[in-house]
């Protein structure tokens, strides 16, 4: 019974003691004094005073992380890119994880702000710490220290994040794309008839060589049911509407120049920022890049009749016929 009560004395005690050190930190975070861990946060120090310093080395990883992502890059594929080249993390490994850079692309301190008391202790005795999910008061704090990425770019990246996820849901994807150093049109090929994604097969041609075509995903959803009547249509051909697209705009420069002035001024952040790097892009191109593509491409609508429309990122739509 002694032990009984003494435990529930320490506990009582230990419960207080949390209680206490609760209320002082949400006191400090409305006062704005607050500390950051940086042991697994890249791109900033601690300084004497406590506050965030940019590391300029692990700054170029940042922002390398926000530039690819904006030109068309998925996660997945920064993370192959990454540890292929050597690009080391915050513990100084070339190893990365994808939850690890979808993080980096949502945490505001890259823009100088801070949202604290994103996690809380939901147990004084085990000290687990819970992901807060409104049953603790944030403080956001706008400014708080220096930004590696501007305000702007933060939030075309955030702007980018939702048309993607928007861009998956319409056409019943569950990928923005994969295995993109391969199959670099992954997820870009869409039904003009039916509005769901187009797969990647190989075919044998009559001389004994494979071919890369691409065929509605519904056509033979069902194994000996035909679906969508859609034709297929080969890789090249994807590979020559894209090249010949493009270069349709730059033959038609000056129209698209006042098309992107008009965006530029757009309240949609994101459509005014690809504008104003569309505008950057103008000139003809010879072969196909990798790269380009992925920036500047939304994706192909290919219909039955054999036209193909090219919809750039920009929302400027090119037929092929």
């Amino acid at each position: 019974m002694l032990l009984t009560i003494l435990s529930s004395l320490a506990q009582d005690e230990s419960r207080s003691i949390s209680e206490n050190t609760k209320w002082g930190i949400r006191r400090r975070y409305e006062n704005g004094e607050y500390g950051i861990s940086t042991k697994r946060f890249i791109g900033y120090d601690i300084d004497e005073d406590g506050k965030l310093k940019i590391n300029k080395e692990q700054s170029k990883v940042v922002k390398r992380l926000y530039a690819e992502y904006f030109n068309g890059k998925t996660v997945d594929y920064i993370k192959k890119i990454f540890e292929k080249e050597g690009v080391k993390n915050w513990n100084g490994e070339a190893k990365w994880q994808v939850s690890t850079l979808k993080s980096m692309l949502e945490n505001e301190k890259y823009k100088g702000d801070a949202l604290l008391q994103k996690s809380y202790t939901s147990d004084f005795l085990t000290k687990k710490r819970t992901k807060n999910k409104g049953e603790m008061q944030m403080c956001y704090i706008e400014e708080s220290h220096e930004a590696i990425i501007s305000p702007e770019i933060w939030e075309c990246v955030q702007l980018e994040t939702a048309r993607r996820a928007e861009y998956m849901k319409k056409h019943n994807l569950k990928s923005y794309s994969r295995n993109t150093e391969q199959n670099p049109f992954a997820s870009k090929v869409i039904c003009g008839e039916c509005g769901h994604a187009f797969s990647r097969k190989e075919w044998w041609d009559r001389y004994g060589g494979k071919r890369k075509i691409w065929q509605c995903g519904e056509r033979y959803k069902i194994k000996g049911v035909e679906g969508c009547l859609n034709r297929h249509t080969d890789e090249e051909t994807l590979i020559k509407a894209f090249m010949m697209a493009w270069n349709t705009l730059i033959e038609n420069k000056e129209a698209c120049f006042e098309k992107w002035k008009k965006q530029m001024e757009s309240e949609d952040l994101l459509k005014a920022y690809r504008a104003k790097e569309f505008m950057k892009y103008m000139s003809l191109i010879t072969e196909f890049n990798v790269d380009f593509m992925l920036k500047t491409l939304d994706h192909i609508s290919v219909f039955e009749s054999g036209m193909l429309t090219v919809v750039f990122l920009d929302g400027t739509e090119v037929e092929i016929k």
